[in-house]
């Protein structure tokens, strides 16, 4: 195993031109544990979280910056967050304990692509976008397309996540949801997720975004749903329709937390529970 420490942002994109089989190391709460289980070996060690770019929480006229570096307690503490992300406020009050709290950090969330990520759910209900920056290029990405695969995304080797991007409206007006459940009420890997934000004009749904985790290879939105319940009346809904549409989009696998047939019902009562509120 190399460690490597870039003195600033500078050296850490030369860093990633330069060296193969890297991982970037922040808070350390995912990898360590794949270093410890033997599923990463021999790798180089970029350590990234002294680099003052890649960390903090702005606000422009029109987005707010959540840097890649950003631990979760900063981000539970941040009054921006809860000034215009309630959704994101409120949802990872019981996010790990107060440790991995302190040590986690939000890009390694992302990163990490586990399908159980707490914080993508929420992401994708808001409509996030990520900076993803190389030594020669920036680009944003919807978080929507940001995975390929189970724990697969679309960054080159030297290409790393610096921003989290979400407009500030992205939940101004909207009814939020978000339920995940675990074996407890809090410290507990998600068997099911769901974030969702709806804006309901006169009984009539105007505009959806639903998300999921913990049901497919990675977290992600439920196009097909949202697309059949929009511009409906929350009485025109087929419900069978959506248990039908949710079927062909998610994919719950049976493991040691929980079986399939649990994970799809309970999906199906928490989105019938969010559309009809």
């Amino acid at each position: 195993m190399k460690f490597i420490k870039p003195k600033d942002i500078e050296n850490l994109y030369d860093t990633l031109d330069t060296t193969e089989q890297q991982y970037l190391l922040a808070g350390g709460t995912d990898i360590n544990v794949q270093i410890n289980n033997g599923i990463i070996r021999d790798p180089n060690i970029i350590y990234i979280s002294h680099l003052k770019e890649l960390s903090g929480i702005e606000e422009t006229n029109n987005e707010i910056l959540i840097g890649s570096t950003t631990s979760f307690k900063d981000v539970i503490e941040s009054r921006i967050i809860k000034k215009y992300f309630l959704l994101m406020y409120n949802s990872l009050q019981n996010f790990a304990s107060p440790l991995i709290q302190t040590s986690a950090t939000i890009g390694g969330n992302i990163a990490n692509g586990s399908p159980t990520a707490d914080v993508i759910p929420i992401l994708l209900a808001l409509n996030a976008k990520l900076l993803i920056c190389s030594k020669s290029n920036k680009r944003e990405v919807p978080l929507k397309d940001f995975f390929t695969g189970y724990k697969k995304n679309v960054m080159k080797n030297n290409e790393l996540i610096t921003k989290i991007i979400i407009n500030k409206n992205a939940e101004q007006k909207y009814q939020t949801y978000y339920q995940k459940v675990g074996s407890r009420n809090s410290l507990a890997i998600a068997k099911v997720a769901v974030a969702g934000i709806k804006k309901v004009v006169k009984e009539k749904i105007i505009d959806i975004k639903l998300a999921v985790g913990s049901l497919n290879e990675y977290p992600r939105r439920l196009f097909k749903v949202e697309e059949y319940v929009t511009g409906k009346r929350l009485t025109e809904i087929d419900f069978e329709k959506v248990e039908e549409l949710l079927n062909s989009e998610i994919t719950p696998i049976s493991d040691f937390r929980s079986d399939k047939e649990y994970r799809y019902h309970v999906c199906v009562n928490l989105i019938r529970t969010f559309l009809n509120e």
